[in-house]
């Protein structure tokens, strides 16, 4: 995981109403993942039982998975998504977060994703102002994709973050913490837009379907819970400190 000291975010942009209003917001220190949850890493969760442990489980996930019959990603038979060191793709937001408990994290809040994204210097795209290439990300040119396959967390060398994680844009979106709400509610501080679980949440980072857009580190996106579509991956997060520690 990477360390992100505590610091000011400037969030949001004007490029669109949806991420307005900009404001700056102060962020505690925490931890992220470098890079996103690969399949091999999400096989120990399966191995380990995690479809099976309640505990991990939100009690509505639990149901969900339950009543699904859920026992394994969406894809992850699929020989074009399932390559051990991809990121995993087809899991829903209550998968997401049931692995990151497993692991002892949770997932990012939207500011904490954008936050690692763009850095203090409040970067248009993780690897700087720099307009996208397909020498830079996995995204499609006008959602357009020449080829749709996910690639290695490593593969664009130069998609790094100035906190030094990886692959946060293009591939595959990730999931936050957060509901979606249109526009930012106002928080000076460590905000976090949790309202209801079955409501959608936040996903950022834009995937191999989208197009250059959707990979400005403030641009945002929102899907159902539930959905497990080939669009979406996720990273965990961490808290820097115990809670009530100085």
């Amino acid at each position: 995981m990477q360390f992100i000291a505590a610091g000011t975010l400037c969030r949001g942009s004007s490029l669109s109403p949806d991420e307005e209003p900009e404001e700056f917001i102060c962020l505690s220190e925490f931890f992220i993942d470098r890079d996103p949850v690969t399949n091999a890493q999400f096989a120990e969760f399966i191995d380990d039982g995690g479809y099976q442990k309640p505990t991990l489980w939100t009690p509505y996930g639990w149901h969900k998975a339950q009543e699904l019959g859920l026992r394994e990603p969406n894809y992850w038979r699929d020989p074009v998504w399932n390559s051990s060191d991809v990121p995993v793709t087809g899991v829903s937001w209550w998968e997401a977060l049931a692995f990151a408990r497993w692991a002892g994290k949770t997932l990012p809040t939207e500011a904490q994703w954008e936050y690692a994204c763009k850095g203090p210097d409040a970067y248009v795209y993780p690897w700087g102002d720099e307009q996208p290439n397909p020498c830079l990300a996995n995204y499609a040119p006008e959602c357009e994709p020449e080829v749709r396959a996910p690639t290695t967390p490593g593969h664009y060398k130069r998609n790094v973050s100035p906190f030094g994680c990886r692959d946060l844009v293009g591939n595959f979106a990730e999931w936050c913490l957060d509901n979606y709400a249109p526009r930012y509610k106002t928080a000076a501080s460590n905000p976090l837009h949790y309202t209801d679980e079955q409501g959608e949440h936040v996903v950022r980072g834009g995937c191999g379907l989208h197009d250059e857009d959707y990979l400005r580190c403030s641009a945002r996106d929102h899907y159902p819970p539930g959905v497990r579509d080939n669009l979406i991956g996720f990273r965990c997060a961490a808290m820097a400190r115990p809670a009530g520690d100085q």
